[in-house]
């Protein structure tokens, strides 16, 4: 049962994502942009028709990546919102992550539980049950 949970979930999660990532997956577009620090800032500069554009980055995380490229995800129709196009960040967010283990671990008991220990009636009625002859075409 759990094989087979476990396949349904990430078949059903790997078919939602692509459909969910915002700035949508699909209708995006991508470019080159460079890692600057702005005093206490670190922002992503890329360009738009030539019209630059900066996507706040975590300070952490990529302050030791200054004058490096990433490549960055944006709407064509809103170029400010972008995010930095890797799997963690894009792909996978940590919140997201989190509530759909949670989730998954709360039907899995719930299905665990109800088929773990059926009700002695219930059990010695599927095994006292007989199938009907039928006809061919029945």
């Amino acid at each position: 049962m759990i094989k087979s949970a476990v396949i349904l979930f990430l078949t059903c999660f790997f078919l939602y994502l692509p459909f969910s990532r915002e700035p949508d997956y699909f209708d995006s577009e991508t470019t080159p942009a460079t890692i600057v620090s702005k005093g206490e800032l670190v922002v992503a500069v890329y360009k738009e028709f030539g019209k630059p554009y900066e996507l706040k980055l975590n300070k952490l995380m990529y302050g030791p990546k200054v004058g490096q490229r990433v490549e960055v995800r944006y709407e064509l129709s809103h170029p400010e919102k972008a995010v930095i196009n890797q799997a963690w960040g894009y792909w996978f967010i940590g919140k997201e992550m989190a509530w759909t283990f949670g989730i998954f671990v709360v039907l899995l008991g719930a299905a665990y539980a109800t088929t773990n220990q059926p009700h002695p009636d219930a059990l010695s009625e599927q095994l006292s049950y007989k199938q009907e002859n039928k006809t061919k075409y029945q």
